[in-house]
């Protein structure tokens, strides 16, 4: 598998604003390699066209560090490419279908 993309993990931290609320700052803890799979079949995945996102499958090299991102919750975290800078809210995360034990696909949706 090729892995030619270069991708950061931003963890979402919530600090407070003063005024009894919190503000999301996304931090990088991370960057990868990664192969990008653009979506185009579905109902729900052209009518993200219509609306502006693009739906995507990020495979990347299973680490402790991507391991742990799927554990700790998608609504934490997203990806982006280091390349272009386009951020991806990450919607799932599940083993590569072909080699489980050594890739996960996190699937993405840029512009939600």
């Amino acid at each position: 598998m090729h892995l030619i993309e270069r991708v950061a993990f931003d963890e979402l931290d919530g600090t407070s604003d003063g005024l009894g609320g919190k503000t999301l700052v996304a931090v990088e803890r991370f960057t990868t390699r990664a192969k990008f799979t653009f979506l185009r079949g579905g109902e729900k995945v052209q009518a993200g066209r219509l609306s502006g996102t693009q739906a995507i499958v990020a495979t990347v090299r299973k680490s402790a560090s991507t391991a742990a991102i799927g554990t700790a919750g998608t609504t934490k975290w997203r990806l982006r490419d280091a390349s272009t800078g386009t951020v991806y809210n990450i919607r799932a995360v599940e083993p590569n279908r072909d080699k489980p034990r050594q890739y996960l696909d996190f699937i993405c949706e840029s512009g939600a």
